[in-house]
């Protein structure tokens, strides 16, 4: 009899398996899967082993061991790349978040037309970064027909070399980088108001709180993850971007405005150089870099362990 019965049961036991795979959240979570190791797992590993060889475009590369590394930083064209990277990074991050919550405030006042400003400001976060280049190339002309340069003008105040001269082109590069990444720290700074019990804001003004005491005492604090989230996301951007700067300066003039990413593309395939191994090299020492600082970032603010607590 139990001969009989076996056979039966094995194979209800294998469906039931079976509709419980379909049934259940694996048939959603495995594309996502395969999508996240062929497109991001498998290139990084493979980045990681370009590091080590001298592989250029259409040549096989060899095994060189850490002799793109060596060379990198012996080469004061990528020596002055990371310092220029740092003051970049600092300056587009602290203006993206004071500018965001300034906004945010603003836009958290009822006033006629909000939804229209808010769109307004978050059109450049959308805007493609080559896009937002060829955009601020045409307004930074250093002749009478830019438009700052045409409204200097009506104030006869002489022409301003905004992209030729070092200094004004750095200044220039992170003023577009804040325009252009305002819009992502506003959506973030107003969900983050949003989130506010609205009773300790009516507590407040019982109490007779002014509004720099609100903001002090009871509104940063509770933005503390969300601020913690958009300096991580932003400092990211800041080292991966490369676009707007490739098209609005190239790096110049004289390698001044030449951020690490864009050292990256221009070795591995710019310049006729195509060297994609001491590319990928450096693409290396940016994850590296951008992983120390998340990792200091987070241990600092213990943000891991105060998730969700004012």
């Amino acid at each position: 009899m139990q001969s009989i019965v076996q056979p039966s049961i094995q194979p209800l036991n294998r469906q039931s398996k079976i509709e419980r795979f379909i049934h259940g959240p694996w048939p959603f979570i495995l594309p996502a899967l395969f999508g996240l190791v062929f497109m991001r797992a498998f290139p990084f590993v493979w980045q990681i082993w370009l590091s080590f060889t001298n592989m250029r475009l259409g040549r096989p590369g060899e095994f060189i061991g850490l002799q793109n590394y060596r060379v990198l930083f012996q080469n004061p064209v990528f020596l002055s790349s990371i310092a220029y990277t740092g003051v970049f990074m600092v300056a587009t991050v602290a203006g993206q978040m004071f500018f965001g919550l300034l906004l945010a405030l603003l836009l958290e006042e009822d006033f006629k037309g909000k939804a229209v400003y808010r769109m307004t400001f978050l059109i450049p976060w959308i805007v493609s970064g080559f896009v937002a280049g060829i955009l601020w190339q045409l307004m930074l002309v250093e002749t009478r027909f830019g438009m700052f340069n045409a409204l200097l003008d009506l104030m006869n105040v002489p022409p301003v070399r905004w992209l030729s001269n070092a200094r004004n082109a750095q200044m220039s590069v992170i003023m577009v980088y804040i325009w252009k990444g305002l819009g992502f720290s506003l959506l973030l700074m107003s969900g983050g108001l949003k989130i506010i019990p609205q009773e300790m804001i009516e507590s407040a003004d019982i109490d007779g709180a002014s509004y720099l005491q609100k903001l002090r005492l009871i509104k940063l604090p509770m933005m503390k993850d969300i601020i913690s989230v958009n300096i991580i996301f932003s400092v990211i951007a800041a080292l991966n971007s490369y676009e707007t700067v490739f098209v609005l300066t190239g790096g110049g003039p004289g390698g001044a405005t030449s951020i690490i990413a864009l050292v990256m593309f221009n070795t591995a395939f710019g310049d006729g150089r195509n060297q994609l191994g001491r590319g990928s090299a450096i693409g290396v020492v940016m994850f590296v870099v951008t992983l120390i600082f998340v990792i200091i970032y987070v241990r600092k603010t213990n943000f891991a362990k105060g998730y969700g607590k004012p």
